[in-house]
């Protein structure tokens, strides 16, 4: 998969509410909330893009990675 680099981008959407939570909890404000278009049941949460929240998201993806192989490592050996 390659991964889309956002270093000239002002914001950064983040479309699942838990990731966007833990952000916050990382204070990282939300600078606003749209709904998604073509989907507008669906919420976008909208980030400024700085190189600290660049770096606090790639350990938060890094984290969840780690975390799904180790289910699916956990998985087979049951």
């Amino acid at each position: 998969m390659t991964e889309i680099k956002n270093e000239n981008k002002k914001s950064k959407l983040i479309f699942d509410a838990r990731l966007a939570r833990a952000l916050c909890k990382k204070n990282f404000p939300i600078i606003d909330i749209k709904p998604l278009r073509g989907e507008p049941e669906k919420t976008v949460f909208v980030f400024e893009n700085t190189e600290a929240f660049q770096a606090a998201f790639a350990e938060m993806m890094e984290e969840a990675k780690a975390k799904k192989e180790a289910e699916a490592a956990q998985s087979i050996v049951e």
